[in-house]
């Protein structure tokens, strides 16, 4: 004989519990905590009237800035490697207009030869065949 079997002929009933009655709410609309009770017409003048802009203000205006004086120091010497390779990048640049204008000389020398070779040519060319 079993704690679990299945030889029992008659069948335990339970009987059945009676339905759940809630009690009646009033009728009145119940406010709802967090949120203000409005009228039907303050709501649509709410959806309809337009958010204003936020103006803020500048941060700076409103605190003073703190910076260390480690990093204060690094930016510092950063800004003046960046002034020497400016100045370096100017200083190249100058260099390089001085030498394009260096051979833009030469080769309208060189225009201005091969134009005088060009003539001499066509003299000794005359020349010969008269």
């Amino acid at each position: 004989m079993g704690l679990f079997s299945s030889n029992k002929k008659e069948k335990m009933t339970q009987p059945e519990l009676p339905p759940l009655k809630f009690p009646d709410l009033p009728s009145e609309d119940m406010p709802m905590y967090g949120q203000p009770q409005i009228s039907e017409a303050q709501a649509i003048k709410q959806a309809i009237t337009p958010v204003p802009e936020r103006n803020y203000a500048p941060m700076h205006d409103e605190k003073p800035l703190f910076v260390r004086v480690e990093k204060y120091k690094d930016v510092m010497e950063t800004l003046n490697g960046l002034k020497m390779k400016l100045s370096e990048a100017g200083d190249i640049l100058r260099e390089l207009s001085r030498i394009k204008a260096e051979e833009e000389q030469e080769l309208n020398s060189w225009q201005q030869d091969l134009e005088n070779v060009k003539e001499k040519l066509l003299a000794i060319e005359r020349n010969l065949t008269e």
